[in-house]
């Protein structure tokens, strides 16, 4: 696509092109790529197991000895963070391309080529869902973010960071509403229970008490009805997975939407946004500034994780205990992304691990081809019309797959980047964003030491 900018009374055409590789922030592809397997590691679970063992422990996967403390180290470290981070590359993402496209000079093509990138991430989303089975994708919820937030691209870093921190203390007290409201319920539910225990008959009230209690649990702890129906999508046909799933689907992608995209993923691509244009996610500041936001959101974050473990340990992982600690979780979700965004800006800025580096950063260049990969390499893992592995691993064996899956994405985007611009997936995006067919292969480097300028980790 190319845009008209008028200087002076001259028109000159602006050419919209994808980001160079000599513009990339090796920083925001090291943190993509590191995202990129953290939620992997989260979701493995709900790939391989019951879609309960997320959360519960005691539902598949093991719940005594190895199993058990991974669970627990993924539940305090790990539990929401990877998630946040991607979001808020995403919105440091937005921001990037925006003002790249502005500075040339491409003006209203901005909007156009933004909007006309959400659609197609919408339909990639939507197809992932449905056509391609993982219930728990985001690129849907992105899309529908980043149709939001180029209204708000603009505004100062500092209103950026204030509106995501706000939209999350909101997101607390629903969550504390939430809590309250469950425990109501719980009340309720026991006294419709005796009255049955008891031989005698609830009233209506009571009845929908019980029924609404009875939902609530099964989202945590296995039933029969719904491991038959999550057993039923990875046994069958290829159709009957994608029928039999799509109705769950649609009530985790479109009827829960609402809060996940106000109060989970925006805020956190709205302060991803404030800490690119405040030199955070670049790298930019020092090495000692990495080091106290490391030890600042860990001294908040572990101890609220632990504490919100407790609870969830103490009430058998059911409903009521993790609507009690959901309280909390904004907090040390957040406190724990901190956490995490300063240990590995700690080693970029000392450039320790490069070579580990260089893997995370072509893995998170490829991001969006890795993200689906990892969902069709899952599918043949786990479903009947697969291999059928599906409830056949330990937990700990699941992450071993996530770590041979991460070692061989980050290997064949290093290699596949040797030879070519974009990733597969990369490319079709961008050909399908910018309306124009994109080259693929890279072009020849310069041996002219004066034009070449490699990048840390290139």
């Amino acid at each position: 696509m190319t845009a008209t900018v008028l200087t002076e009374g001259v028109s000159a055409p602006v050419d919209a092109a994808p980001v160079t590789k000599a513009d990339r922030i090796d920083s925001l592809d090291i943190l993509r790529g590191i995202a990129v397997f953290g939620i992997l590691l989260m979701n493995i679970s709900a790939f391989g197991l019951i879609w309960q063992a997320y959360g519960n422990p005691m539902a598949a996967g093991g719940s005594t000895g190895l199993n058990l403390r991974l669970f627990e180290i993924m539940n305090v470290g790990f539990e929401g963070t990877m998630r946040g981070i991607f979001s808020m590359l995403f919105g440091a993402g937005i921001v990037l391309m925006t003002e790249r496209m502005e500075k040339a000079g491409a003006g209203l093509a901005t909007a156009e080529i933004h909007f006309r990138r959400m659609s197609w991430l919408l339909l990639a989303g939507i197809i992932h869902w449905t056509l391609l089975l993982w219930t728990g994708e985001i690129l849907f919820a992105y899309a529908l973010c980043g149709f939001f937030l180029f209204a708000l691209r603009k505004i100062p870093a500092r209103w950026q960071f204030a509106i995501g921190i706000a939209a999350l203390l909101i997101a607390a007290g629903l969550s504390n509403m939430r809590y309250h409201g469950t425990l109501e319920l719980s009340h309720k539910a026991a006294a419709a229970q005796a009255i049955v225990d008891g031989g005698g008959t609830p009233d209506e009230e009571q009845a929908e008490a019980l029924e609404g209690w009875q939902e609530a649990s099964s989202f945590a702890i296995p039933t029969e009805e719904t491991t038959a129906m999550f057993t039923g999508w990875h046994s069958g046909s290829y159709l009957d997975a994608v029928t039999g799933q799509l109705s769950f689907s649609y009530q985790f992608q479109w009827v829960e939407a609402p809060f996940w995209l106000v109060f989970d993923m925006m805020p956190f691509m709205l302060i991803g946004m404030a800490l690119l244009k405040s030199d955070v996610l670049t790298a930019g500041r020092s090495t000692r500034f990495y080091a106290a936001l490391m030890g600042a959101g860990y001294a908040i974050g572990i101890p609220l994780g632990l504490y919100e473990l407790g609870l969830l340990q103490a009430g058998e992982y059911g409903p009521l205990a993790s609507a009690e600690a959901g309280r909390t979780y904004q907090f040390s979700r957040l406190a724990m992304v901190f956490g995490h965004l300063g240990l590995v800006l700690c080693v970029i800025r000392l450039g320790l691990c490069r070579w580990l580096m260089r893997g995370f950063a072509a893995a998170g260049q490829m991001a969006l081809t890795n993200y689906i990969a990892q969902t069709l390499i899952c599918t043949l893992l786990f479903y009947g019309f697969g291999f059928g592995l599906y409830n056949m691993f330990e937990r700990y064996q699941l992450y071993l797959i996530v770590l041979a899956i991460a070692v061989v994405e980050m290997v064949w985007s290093v290699l596949w980047l040797r030879h070519f611009r974009f990733g597969p997936l990369e490319w079709v995006w961008r050909t399908l964003t910018y309306w124009r067919w994109q080259p693929m292969a890279r072009k020849p480097v310069s041996l002219d030491p004066a034009a070449t300028g490699a990048a840390q980790y290139q």
